[in-house]
């Protein structure tokens, strides 16, 4: 009866201790468990902290998508902030993704070790960085987009327009353009005189350059540059830009040093309109900033220069100079570029409200008047003008109805363009650079010896134009 008894109770407590061992590890199984889902959870929150983007005014992180449904309205710093909206996808783009993500703490002890900026801009030694020269050298020329603004019946416009853009090796979207007769006259948010002769024409050049803006706006371009069916340029275009944007990086007062990062625009960040193309420009009042471009040999001789609007002063400056200059605006519109922010600006100053003048005059109230915050920045000489073709000269306008007919030119030409790409089509298409031929050989006011040097002057003089 003992031994029984004995041998019962042993297999008991043998029984409760496996019982309670298995009890013990499932605890700590199910422990361990948990300590491996946080673990996962942390790694896929950090992962997707990494490849989101994060914008200012949420604490959350989203899809590509959905930060472009959420991204503001508003912007402090225009043109870096236009790009983001505008989802551009780049290494530049990846690389300021990458910093976004990384601890707060290292960016403020990165800000503390920088030098404090200089006031104004600061030019010595200033040069193009290999991030701007690429994107300068790219097939739009700098810009994200590049419109040409063509009326549909003009396929001879369009042809002269693929050949010489083929011939720069830079490429282009047609905007079409608009018959101000079919423009119902509640879509105008002015007042025109519909019974002045050409009005139509007038109507209809301003809502194809709202259409332009309107464009930029929808599909979140960062910038674009529009340019006329009949522009004509310099076989030089390319340089000529790259001196142009190292202008207007430098009254943008753009760092320049070896660890600052390229502006996300090669033109340099915050401007809204680039007026490349145009019929006469004039500085900003008030403003004395202008960047020399000295001993250029595709300016224009001062005896070809052909403007219709006022002029600076370039008695100030050695011949053969260029400058690059805040704005108050230009007249004609043969080509400029907008910013993302400047199209925004433009389609609520010269669309939703009271307007009714010919859009180039819109445009040059809008640089002109400092209230309205509207950077505006010209080249002078023009380095885009307007070309006349072979052929009546009834066919120049598509505004208004032009020269005669029987005005018949045997020869094109273009106004203030030294090289011409259209003119020297054929040697261009052989790849006979050594027969381009300028418009006026041998004419370059004195002659144009050693290389091209630059400089920056912010000091007043009495430039009230010509």
């Amino acid at each position: 009866m003992f031994n029984r008894g004995f041998g019962d109770s042993r297999r008991k407590v043998l029984l409760l201790l496996l019982l309670g061992g298995i009890l013990i590890l499932s605890f700590v199984g199910f422990r361990k468990h948990d300590e491996i889902g946080d673990i996962i959870q942390n790694q896929r929150q950090s992962w997707k902290n990494t490849t989101s983007y994060t914008y200012q005014g949420s604490s959350d992180t989203a899809s590509d998508d959905e930060a472009l449904e959420n991204s503001p309205s508003s912007f402090n710093s225009e043109y870096k902030k236009d790009k983001k909206l505008a989802g551009k996808t780049s290494s530049k783009s990846s690389k300021q993704s990458h910093k976004q993500s990384e601890p707060e703490e290292e960016e403020e002890e990165e800000e503390e070790e920088q030098e404090p900026v200089a006031p104004g801009p600061v030019f010595d030694n200033r040069k193009l960085s290999s991030e701007s020269l690429i994107d300068l050298r790219n097939d739009t020329l700098g810009f994200e987009h590049i419109y040409v603004l063509n009326m549909a019946g003009r396929t001879d416009k369009l042809d002269a327009m693929r050949l010489s853009a083929s011939l720069s090796n830079f490429s282009f979207d047609i905007m079409e353009g608009v018959s101000g007769a079919e423009v119902p006259k509640k879509a105008v948010s002015g007042i025109y005189d519909y019974e002045k002769e050409g009005i139509n024409g007038v109507i209809g050049c301003w809502r194809g350059h709202m259409n332009f803006a309107r464009t930029i706006i929808r599909k979140k371009h960062a910038s674009a540059l529009i340019m006329e069916d009949d522009a004509d340029w310099d076989v030089d275009f390319r340089n000529q830009l790259e001196r142009f944007a190292l202008g207007s990086q430098t009254l943008l007062n753009t760092p320049h040093g070896e660890a600052d990062p390229a502006p996300d625009s090669p033109y340099g960040d915050g401007w809204d309109l680039l007026w490349l193309g145009h019929c006469g420009t004039q500085p900003l009042n008030g403003s004395w900033q202008r960047f020399l471009i000295k001993n250029d040999p595709t300016t224009t001789p001062l005896s070809h220069r052909v403007n219709f609007a006022n002029i600076p002063d370039m008695s100030l400056y050695p011949n053969n100079t260029r400058i690059v200059m805040p704005s108050k605006g230009a007249t004609c519109t043969y080509s400029y570029a907008l910013s993302y922010h400047g199209a925004q600006k433009i389609m609520k100053w010269m669309s939703m409200d009271v307007y009714a003048k010919p859009v180039d005059f819109g445009l040059h109230d809008m640089c002109s008047e400092k209230e309205r915050g509207f950077k505006c920045f010209s080249i002078f000489p023009q380095i885009i003008a307007d070309h006349k073709p072979p052929g009546g000269a009834n066919k120049d306008s598509d505004i208004g109805e032009g020269g005669k007919a029987s005005n018949v030119r045997k020869k094109g030409f273009s106004y203030n363009v030294v090289n011409s790409v259209r003119i020297n089509a054929d040697a261009l298409i052989d790849g006979r650079l050594e027969d381009v031929e300028s418009q006026w050989p041998g004419e370059d006011d004195g002659g144009v010896e050693g290389e091209i040097t630059y400089e920056y002057k912010d000091e007043e003089v009495e430039d009230v134009g010509d």
